[in-house]
């Protein structure tokens, strides 16, 4: 059965991005319109509603000054799947400025919904977002982004909106130190909160 992608309400938005922090491919355009990718290991949801997501980049690489430039991005959480994780590393390469790094990747562009940024297709979440604020630290540049509009293949979908997860397959980046290597970030277990004061009561709220 064909795939198709499913605008969220925002009701969904926090949950949709889960776990917290992932591996993404973000994408963003210059002032021109040429569209540049890159690779994330630490994209963080930082606030649950409205639903805001931050990362950190190098403060001289193509994705900062195009943030800089446009004030906006698109958030691609990528599968847990070999096929898919070996893409994000071409997208992570040095390429120059001005290539499309998801066109040398062999991924596809998939216009956003409310923004320019494109999604990639290839994805099965996505998160397109405005820019809140940023701030440059030690070389770097701290990005905060408002969501704005989300979407999501049908098949990581339950029924009551809920994600299925050994179908969106969400995965962790390592880190340098460890070169090509992801780990799995979908298997999950599910524990009792051994507390009986009245706090427990405010776990999930």
């Amino acid at each position: 059965m064909p795939v198709t992608k499913i605008n969220q309400p925002k009701e969904r938005w926090d949950e949709l991005f889960a776990p917290s922090s992932a591996l993404a491919m973000i994408t963003t355009i210059d002032a021109t319109g040429k569209v540049n990718a890159a690779s994330f290991g630490t994209c963080t949801r930082v606030c649950h509603n409205p639903v805001y997501i931050a990362f950190t980049v190098g403060a001289h690489k193509d994705t900062a000054a195009n943030i800089l430039a446009t004030r906006q991005f698109t958030v691609n959480l990528p599968k847990f799947d070999r096929a898919i994780l070996e893409k994000v590393c071409v997208v992570s390469l040095p390429f120059e400025r001005g290539v499309n790094e998801i066109e040398r990747a062999g991924l596809t562009s998939l216009p956003a919904t409310q923004i320019k940024p494109p999604r990639i297709a290839e994805c099965p979440r996505h998160f397109e977002c405005e820019v809140e604020w940023t701030q440059e630290w030690t070389g770097r540049l701290m990005v905060c982004g408002k969501v704005v509009a989300a979407s999501v293949d049908s098949d990581c979908l339950r029924k009551d909106g809920s994600l299925i997860w050994d179908v969106a397959r969400p995965a962790h980046f390592c880190g340098h130190p460890y070169g090509a290597k992801f780990v799995s970030a979908f298997q999950y277990i599910e524990v009792d909160v051994p507390y009986d004061g009245p706090e427990a009561a405010l776990f999930n709220t």
